[in-house]
Formats: structure tokens, C-alpha cells, sequence
């Protein structure tokens, strides 16, 4: 589930076009993704409109993206389950 929001987020993201919300939001993926298009610039010289690599490097915003969130659902899942455990002792320790 919480994939699916960060895919959904970066798709959302990537639509509004602002690159600086997708530097905040994913760091790791942009970071790649930057470094493919200045390589793409310095030696294959830049080229308007989308290119396949764009697209590529859209999809790959979108996994890393999603990747993440399902780390941090994980982590979630975590703390939620033992505040549970913990919870259950102490309800048994007090009857």
C-alpha cells in the first residue's frame, strides 16, 4: 500500500514537472537520474523534447520512489506491531 502511494506521489510529482520536489522526496533516484542526463549532455549532446531516456529515467523516479515508501511501511509496520506487543504485556501484567 505504501508503495503504491510513493509511486503514485512520484507520478504526481513528475507531472507538475517541479524537480525540486523530486530532489526533496526521493534524493537517491533524482541524484541518479541527474547524473544520467549531465553524462547524457557532456557526450551525446542534449536534444529537445522527450528522448528514451527521459522516459527511462521518469520510470526509474517512479520505482525508487515506491521502493522506498514500502521501506518506511515496513518500518511502520514494525513500530505499530510492537506498541501492540508492549500494550498486551502490560494489560496482562495489571489483571
Amino acid at each position: 500500500m505504501f508503495g503504491l502511494f510513493g509511486a503514485g506521489w512520484m507520478a504526481f510529482v513528475l507531472y507538475l514537472g517541479s524537480w525540486l520536489v523530486v530532489t526533496i522526496s526521493n534524493y537517491p533516484g533524482q541524484l541518479l537520474a541527474q547524473w544520467v542526463l549531465n553524462w547524457r549532455v557532456h557526450y551525446r549532446g542534449g536534444s529537445s523534447g522527450t528522448t528514451p531516456e527521459t522516459v527511462w529515467i521518469n520510470v526509474w523516479l517512479v520505482l525508487t520512489s515506491a521502493l522506498e515508501w514500502v521501506v518506511v511501511g515496513f518500518i511502520v509496520l514494525a513500530i505499530v506491531q510492537r506498541v501492540l506487543q508492549r500494550r498486551s504485556k502490560r494489560d496482562v501484567l495489571i489483571e
